[in-house]
C-alpha cells in the first residue's frame, strides 16, 4: 500500500510538533523539580555507586557516567519526584540504587 506522499510528509511535522510541545512543557503547570544552578553551588559532589555494585551492563553504565560527569548531572532536575527523600538534581539518584530502580 502506498501513501499519499501529504501523509508521508506530515509525519515528521507531527513527530516535530509533538517534541516541541514536550520540550516546551506542553502547558504543565508543574513546577521543575530541584537542581543546582552551577557546578560550583552543588560541591563537593557526593560519592556515587561504583558501577561494578550492578550486575547488569546498563546499570554499570549509568553509573560510571555519573561517576564522571558528576557536575552536569547535578545541574539536572530529576523528574521522578525523588526531591521528596531529599534530592536535589540528578546526581543524588546515584548515590544509592534509586537509579538503578
Amino acid at each position: 500500500m502506498r501513501l499519499p506522499i501529504a501523509t508521508i510528509l506530515s509525519v515528521p511535522a507531527l513527530a516535530s510538533l509533538a517534541w516541541l510541545s514536550f520540550a516546551q512543557g506542553s502547558g504543565s503547570s508543574e513546577p521543575v523539580p530541584p537542581y543546582y544552578e552551577s557546578e560550583a553551588a552543588a560541591k563537593p559532589f557526593p560519592k556515587t555507586l561504583p558501577p561494578q555494585t550492578f550486575p547488569h551492563p546498563l546499570l554499570q553504565k549509568v553509573y560510571k557516567i555519573a561517576m564522571e560527569i558528576p557536575g552536569v548531572l547535578a545541574q539536572q532536575p530529576c523528574y521522578c519526584h525523588c526531591n521528596r527523600m531529599g534530592h536535589k538534581g540528578l546526581l543524588a539518584c546515584h548515590v544509592d540504587t534509586h537509579s538503578a530502580g
